[in-house]
């Protein structure tokens, strides 16, 4: 059950800001050099709160960047929206040379304990991020983006509202980003948002991206509810919501594991193991592995690549039928069972672009690079309802939401 409400959303002042230079995507996928070119294209960019350095006078990041977000909303930097909204987001992209048109909205939900609620995570998450995002919301009191949620509208009937709603206006603010068309518009008609709210009542609400951050955010409500100035606006979180049904506009990308740091390696010997279970079949190179994970192919047979400097590309397909899904067959069988990786956060680097995986072993930084098909929607939402967990990155979203187009605060 999903229980949302409008809220009062602080946006940059479009009079004082260019929205272009001041957002970011979410602070997990920003690497220090983006971190840079973030910090350098204006002072008011959002990255100096959610992905701070050490402030003046001895200050932490975390209060360094509450100290700035109430600095920002002093100077009218940024500022709070008088009339209760929810914020209608459409993302325009193109993907295997077809346009795609992905519509949302952002609002506010009522925090649930995942383990007696119909909100569903589906990946594992790890202590450090959490206790860095944790700090943060303790300093700053605010959502400084939001998570990426699901859930099923198989009539389409909200998304008709929202398109109802934004129809003949303009975009409060739009934003191109890395080939990927932002626009967002505020909408206070208290009659839609009633509708909405009715509607959404009655959903499963599927994570998607943003698990540390919701689990941060259960903790933090949790935790302020022991303590004197507990306010019942931390009950909320501030999240994104996009109809799964619409599959054809919900794009997953791979995310690929790299490794170091694996006790005793020798890649031949790994190469000799994994035959006792997987079929192992040569690859002539990057294209040519890519050219067959892309080959469709049953889902029960799980598939994914592999690269070492001196054996090279490898196809690996599992012998025998496993339910589950390419990425917890890679962790189960071969990061955990075969390579006995303990230390994950510090062993395992999650890359997006294949190259950029490849390039990392190539040069001798890690020892081995697993390439993983797609994780598909369905799936992700099947395993989310068993109440089974998949490994950490699992499922790449893409566009990714912007951050710093809307701010809840409370």
């Amino acid at each position: 059950m999903a229980n949302i409400k409008p809220f009062h959303g602080i946006l940059y002042n479009g009079k004082r800001i260019d929205i272009e230079k001041v957002t970011t995507p979410p602070y997990d996928v920003i690497s220090q050099s983006m971190q840079s070119r973030f910090y350098n294209a204006d002072k008011y960019n959002i990255v100096r709160l959610t992905l701070g350095k050490e402030g003046a006078s001895g200050k932490s990041k975390y209060n360094h960047a509450a100290f700035l977000l109430n600095n920002w909303l002093k100077k009218r930097i940024l500022i709070r929206s008088k009339i209760p909204s929810i914020y209608v987001y459409v993302q325009e992209y193109f993907c295997k040379g077809k346009k795609r048109t992905r519509i949302g909205f952002i609002a506010l939900m009522k925090i649930e304990d995942p383990r007696e609620s119909g909100v569903l995570p589906h990946e594992y998450t790890l202590d450090k991020p959490k206790a860095d995002r944790l700090n943060l919301i303790t300093r700053t009191k605010a959502n400084l983006s939001p998570i990426f949620s699901l859930f099923q509208d198989p009539t389409n009937e909200i998304n008709k509202m929202l398109k109802s709603s934004i129809k003949g206006r303009n975009s409060i603010f739009r934003v191109e980003a890395e080939g990927v068309a932002h626009s967002l518009w505020e909408t206070h008609n208290r009659g839609t948002i009633d509708k909405i709210v009715r509607r959404m009542r009655k959903k499963k609400i599927f994570i998607a991206d943003g698990h540390h951050r919701y689990e941060v955010a259960l903790t933090h409500r949790n935790m302020m509810k022991r303590r004197k100035g507990f306010r019942p606006a931390m009950n909320y979180v501030m999240m994104y919501f996009s109809n799964l049904s619409e599959r054809e506009n919900l794009t997953i990308l791979s995310t690929h594991r790299v490794l170091k740091g694996i006790p005793n390696f020798n890649a031949r010997r790994l190469l000799a193991k994994l035959k006792k279970n997987f079929h192992v079949n040569n690859a002539g190179g990057l294209e040519d592995l890519q050219k067959k994970l892309n080959r469709k192919c049953k889902r029960e047979k799980c598939l994914f690549g592999m690269y070492t400097k001196k054996t090279g590309f490898s196809l690996l397909t599992l012998k025998k039928k496993d339910p589950r899904l390419d990425v917890a067959v890679l962790h189960a069988r071969i990061i955990n069972d075969v390579l006995a990786v303990k230390r994950r956060e510090n062993s395992i680097k999650y890359v997006r672009n294949e190259r950029d995986a490849f390039s990392l072993a190539e040069k001798g930084e890690y020892e081995v690079v697993f390439f993983l098909r797609p994780t598909d929607v369905r799936d992700m939402k099947a395993f989310a309802e068993k109440g089974e967990m998949m490994p950490q990155k699992s499922t790449y979203f893409y566009p990714k939401l912007l951050t710093g187009l809307v701010i809840n605060k409370f």
